[in-house]
């Protein structure tokens, strides 16, 4: 929902004027009506002033600049800003602004302060800046950047693409195709319908990949624990050193990347025969691939490359070598090669 600030207030050439809404009846009776010709008394606070240079007229009409939308309301720093169904340009300041671009293809960047802004319809351009600001992409192929501090950014429709800067920022896709990437911080990350990217960044992050065909990456060179659920249809989810996966529903790839060594990523869901686990290897030869139950939990196995720890499984059954893949460093570099 926009806020629809003061009722009274337009823009023209830039500034904003009141429009007085006082109204005095004439009491002249209805019946004896007359026309006088001498000039009314008027106020100048009751009319708009409209510049009618015709060189500026021209010149708009020849190369319209973009709008800078029309300022709604303004209590104590915290502007109300609204765009025209034409390319928009509008900007906040400090305060806890509310932008909506409406139509078109706009660039909105609420500045400092917890913003929340509105792209509307269109191809738009979203820029939260400091603050904990709330962007929402509404229709068209939006890009959302939450840029510093704690965001939340929603694609709703359109394949998007969603930023989430510094911070501690949540991230929702939408209906579509949509890529997220988190960032710096601990980042919570939803797909939501549509084959997805996801890309938690640095920090620990939660990733869900939600319905369709999504690619989740947790796969940074850091020691941070991701939790990747790549949720209902056949994902492809990288993993790294101490990551906890779980693939959901569907034929899904799990990819351990090299640095998976330094600690076992765990797997919560493996269903052998459906799902894959793929191993990172470039060495000369392949490596001796071992399969075993752990000696004190018989729910617990461990996938062991020559003799390293990379996988333990929880209450997998029935799994071989024959379920484990390799993987060269190339291709993998294709698939972390997001956006």
């Amino acid at each position: 929902m926009f806020l629809i600030g003061l009722l009274g207030l337009a823009a023209v050439g830039g500034a904003a004027y009141a429009i007085s809404d006082a109204f005095v009846p004439d009491d002249t009776p209805e019946d004896d009506d007359r026309i006088d010709d001498q000039p009314d008394a008027v106020s100048e606070d009751n009319f708009l002033e409209i510049d009618e240079d015709p060189a500026l007229t021209e010149i708009a009409a020849e190369d319209p600049e973009p709008s800078t939308g029309t300022l709604l309301s303004e209590f104590e720093g915290d502007l109300v800003i609204a765009g025209t169904e034409e390319t928009d340009v509008l900007t906040g300041q400090d305060g806890d602004d509310q932008i909506n671009g409406y139509g078109a293809d706009d660039t909105i960047n609420g500045g400092a302060g917890n913003d929340v802004l509105y792209a509307g319809d269109g191809v738009d351009i979203v820029s939260g800046g400091e603050g904990d600001d709330i962007l929402h992409g509404e229709d068209g192929d939006d890009l959302l950047a939450g840029d510093e501090d704690d965001d939340t950014l929603y694609g709703h429709f359109g394949a998007d693409r969603l930023e989430g800067g510094e911070g501690e920022d949540t991230l929702y896709g939408g209906q579509d195709d949509d890529t997220l990437e988190g960032g710096e911080g601990d980042d919570a990350l939803h797909g939501g319908y549509g084959d997805d990217i996801l890309d938690g960044g640095t920090g620990e992050d939660v990733l869900f990949g939600g319905e369709g065909d999504d690619i989740l990456t947790g796969e940074e060179e850091d020691d941070a624990v991701d939790f990747l659920n790549g949720g209902a249809g056949d994902d492809t989810i990288l993993a790294d050193s101490g990551d906890i996966v779980t693939g959901g529903v569907g034929a899904d790839d799990i990819i351990l990347t090299p640095e998976a060594e330094d600690e076992a990523v765990t797997v919560m869901d493996f269903q052998p025969g459906q799902d894959k686990l793929f191993v990172s290897w470039d060495g000369p030869e392949d490596p001796d691939i071992q399969i075993e139950t752990d000696a004190e939990n018989e729910n617990l196995t461990h996938v062991l490359i020559d003799g390293q720890d990379v996988a333990q499984l929880l209450g997998v059954e029935g799994m071989t070598a024959d379920d484990i893949q390799l993987i060269a460093e190339a291709e993998l570099a294709q698939l972390t090669a997001l956006g």
